[in-house]
């Protein structure tokens, strides 16, 4: 019977699975155009080279430069095109997944309610699945970030206990120079797994093996800062202002109570603002963390502690270590794109708790109306996310509008400063001979096409504004999700 219930848990898993997949590949074969983060990389792979890759690139982004040669490779071979740009960051996003779901369901396997609860979890993820075409390095980041906590303990005490497989441990360290947060999350694994292991069988290790491995994760780390973070630097001073509000640093200057709400951003803005399911959620990763602390603490492990072994110790130090980065690093927490990588290990804590409360209510009756309604809540406000996304249009998306630009009615485009990124990441010319990119008001007289997206920031919204101001006349002609396009006469 309880086989039973595990393989039906498992089969709703893996339908989460395929419902995710589902609407990330119907994304990708709308092939909306490039919003504005993407546009900023994308028009570095316009006409790429070593030099332009492996150097500052325009708009000041971070962006890993090995990953954007493996992007800039597949673009010299099928050309620039949408599709092909997303390529790479979409098949991660399905490997992504589906490692996400295996380390989700290695947790709570053998029991059927916390498997139904590590579904929702994962259906709830909507900032993973608002990554799944697009252009940056989140969905790569994820699929390298789960992969040393896939490996059990008994591959790390195989190789730093025993001395053997020690090639291995080089293969694990390699990706430390092509991502910015696999060092973040291998280091996590290993000091979880350390920790747990110092306690329980003792502190010494292969001074060979450590040496080995810390040698190669230097190395990569070196080819890293290279390669990118060097070229990086000369911007920090324009990314400390952008992610002022989620720097640990600058909220610690500004009193307790901003350092709380950053904090509760990171930890619990995940699903947006549910006050229901934050109020769900919250009690079980405290109990999970509480759970976690006191099975490391415990001199012996039981057969399915065994199984788990210390990926729970190493998801706890991932995020205190997230957070020290942010207090000394000026890492950004906001929950969100870039902390991507940690939202499983938030989910795993999540499970952590809900089976410590599984095991202490021993009423079957009680058990069903605690889970009952934890689930419910869970799977009506994911699956509600779900749908949001699949109904909706691809925000900041041009090709709705382009089609209604006719030449014969007027031969000049006149684009919104803060869209010219996204103009200047199109694979096919605007339809009109006169581009204006420069933001100037056009001539008196004359009759223009007016092109926008990314209204978000204040000041773009007051560029449209004056424009609107100075012109004799203004038909709007389509306007939608982050887009719109307008006729002027001036």
């Amino acid at each position: 019977m309880l086989q039973q219930s595990a393989q039906r848990a498992k089969f709703l898993m893996w339908l989460v699975v395929a419902a995710l997949l589902i609407a990330g590949f119907l994304r990708f074969l709308q092939q909306p155009t490039f919003w504005l983060d993407e546009a900023f990389i994308a028009v570095s792979l316009k006409n790429p080279t070593l030099q332009t890759i492996f150097a500052r690139l325009e708009y000041g982004q971070y962006f890993p430069r090995l990953y954007l040669l493996m992007l800039a490779a597949v673009r010299e071979i099928f050309g620039y095109r949408i599709g092909v740009l997303r390529l790479l960051p979409f098949l991660f996003f399905v490997i992504g997944t589906w490692l996400w779901a295996k380390l989700l369901w290695k947790r709570a396997e053998g029991v059927f309610v916390v498997g139904l609860v590590s579904a929702a979890l994962l259906l709830g993820a909507t900032y993973w699945l608002d990554q799944a075409v697009q252009l940056k390095q989140y969905t790569f980041d994820v699929t390298l970030a789960v992969l040393p906590f896939l490996l059990g303990d008994e591959f790390y005490e195989t190789a730093f206990a025993e001395g053997k497989n020690q090639k291995r441990l080089l293969l694990l360290a390699l990706p430390c120079a092509l991502s910015y947060t696999y060092p973040l999350s291998l280091g996590a694994r290993f000091a979880g797994w350390y920790l747990q292991r110092g306690r329980r069988s003792g502190w010494r290790l292969r001074p060979s093996a450590f040496f080995r491995f810390a040698a190669a994760m230097a190395l990569a780390l070196v080819a890293i800062y290279v390669t990118d973070l060097r070229f990086n630097f000369q911007d920090r001073t324009a990314y400390l202002a952008y992610w002022n509000d989620c720097l640990l640093q600058a909220q610690l200057q500004q009193g307790v109570g901003k350092t709380a709400r950053l904090l509760s951003k990171f930890l619990w803005r995940w699903h947006g603002r549910m006050p229901l399911v934050t109020a769900v959620l919250v009690p079980l990763q405290i109990i999970g963390v509480y759970g976690v602390i006191k099975r490391w603490k415990a001199t012996d492990a039981n057969a399915e502690e065994k199984r788990w072994g210390s990926r729970s110790v190493g998801s706890l130090v991932l995020l205190i270590g997230v957070m020290a980065a942010s207090a000394l690093l000026n890492y950004p927490i906001c929950a969100g794109r870039v902390l991507l990588f940690t939202q499983v290990h938030i989910q795993l804590l999540t499970l952590e708790g809900a089976l410590f409360l599984w095991a202490l209510i021993k009423s079957q009756k009680a058990r069903a109306i605690v889970f009952a309604l934890l689930i419910g809540i869970l799977l009506f406000h994911a699956g509600r996310e779900y749908l949001r996304f699949v109904r909706a249009e691809p925000a900041e998306n041009l090709k709705p509008v382009l089609p209604l630009i006719e030449a014969a009615v007027s031969d000049t485009i006149w684009v919104h400063p803060c869209s010219v990124a996204q103009v200047r990441a199109l694979p096919d010319a605007l339809p009109a001979p006169v581009v204006m990119l420069d933001g100037k008001i056009p001539a008196s007289g004359t009759t223009v096409w007016i092109l926008w997206t990314h209204l978000g920031d204040k000041h773009c919204q007051q560029a449209l504004a004056e424009i609107k101001q100075k012109s004799r006349r203004w038909q709007v002609l389509h306007e939608g999700d982050g887009q719109g396009l307008a006729l002027a006469e001036f």
